[in-house]
């Protein structure tokens, strides 16, 4: 399945959908996790 074929969404299936959508909404989970854990180390950086 080519990328602009999955970012269309026409051949998606909810299972797809809810996996795609639970995946950006964990990596920004983890990114802002990772920002409060860090957060001194980068204030210090400055």
């Amino acid at each position: 399945m080519d990328v602009n074929e999955i970012l269309e969404g026409e051949e998606l299936t909810g299972r797809q959908a809810a996996l795609i959508f639970f995946g950006f909404l964990l990596l920004i989970v983890i990114a802002g996790l990772f920002l409060i854990v860090f957060s001194d180390f980068f204030r210090g950086l400055i």
